[in-house]
């Protein structure tokens, strides 16, 4: 395992680890000082699902598919990247429906964030300038990320 698939695998353990501690505020929040979760922890736990749900893709790319760590983070990358362009608002539901759904905007950036420093050194400004003019990017090999979820049942929406 080179050197990025072991900081993939890294990134992937601390996503899981921190989604792990969130969940575990809110399902023993009611024990010792009697007070229940907060919509924090609530939120806290779906960005770090997501956040993790992003890590874990790339690293199905790495053992899946076999790419590179350097492939399989940059792919990754333009799916969150996609996701945040092509998402539509989420304009009906409940309050949870939408709560969820900006979880998953944060998720992917902090993903974003997170590789940014990386992408920079992996494609180089030569390249990031060539593809802008270019108009092409990699295209995502297994959908459009974490958000599969179909939406309400009969809208057609997706979230």
């Amino acid at each position: 395992m080179g050197q990025l698939e072991t900081l993939a695998a890294d990134h992937h353990s601390q996503a899981s680890q921190e989604w792990s501690e969130a969940l575990g505020k809110i399902a023993y929040a009611d024990e010792g000082e009697g007070e229940g979760f907060t919509a924090e922890e609530i939120a806290r736990a779906a960005v770090a699902q997501n956040v993790r749900l992003w890590w874990q893709q790339v690293m199905d790319l790495i053992h899946g598919d076999e790419l590179d760590g350097a492939e399989a983070i940059l792919q990754t990358r333009h799916r969150a990247e996609q996701h945040l362009i092509r998402s539509q608002p989420v304009c009906y539901g409940d309050l949870f429906v939408q709560a969820m759904a900006q979880a998953r905007r944060q998720a992917a950036q902090q993903f974003l964030a997170t590789t940014q420093k990386l992408a920079e050194a992996l494609t180089g400004p030569a390249q990031r300038a060539h593809d802008a003019r270019a108009g092409h990017a990699a295209a995502p090999a297994h959908g459009p990320g974490p958000d599969v979820n179909p939406g309400p049942a009969g809208t057609g929406h997706r979230p």
